[in-house]
Formats: structure tokens, sequence, C-alpha cells
């Protein structure tokens, strides 16, 4: 989630001719991780106290890792751009894993 936020996140800096092939990148390298570390078969979704996006924001800093920083940053502007309460609980979880 990270690799295509921050690519979105420098779009503007970039060539526009360069803005799908960065974006199809980004995506293609998630996605390869995302198949390597996926579990096998479905889970529960995580144990996560809720929180305002503040307060998501706020546990990561308190936590301190530059990975769950970063993805909660990330975490924030999918929540920004869908409204959706769900994704705020990645952030916490990254901080359970890290």
């Amino acid at each position: 989630m990270t690799a295509p936020t921050a690519v979105l996140r420098t779009l503007p800096a970039l060539d526009p001719a360069a803005w799908a092939p960065s974006v199809a990148a980004a995506w293609s390298a998630t996605a390869a991780v995302t198949s390597v570390y996926a579990a096998p078969a479905a889970t529960a979704p995580p144990a996560v106290a809720p929180g305002g996006p503040a307060e998501v924001f706020a546990r990561a800093a308190r936590h301190g890792d530059a990975h769950v920083v970063k993805l909660a940053d990330a975490v924030l502007d999918a929540h920004a751009a869908t409204g959706d309460d769900r994704v705020l609980a990645a952030a916490g979880y990254a901080g359970q894993l890290i």
C-alpha cells in the first residue's frame, strides 16, 4: 500500500507520460509482495482497538517504526478517499505485527 501511495504523491512532479507506467509498476510490486506473504487461507479480521484518523496516526507515531508510520499515512489517505473505517485497522494491525 505504501508504494502506490508514494507514486501517487510524486505524479505531479513526473512527466505525464510516466504516470501510467509508474502506477502500474507500484501496483505490480505490491501484488508480488502480497502474493508472497498472504495467508494461504482466509483469516479473521485483526483485533485492533477502534479509533478515528487522528488516533490511528498518534498510535503509529507512538509506535515509532518508520514502516508503521508510512502505512498509517497511506491508510489515512485511503480513509479520506473512501470513508471506509475498516481501512483504519490496517495501521494498528501493522503495529501489532512489527
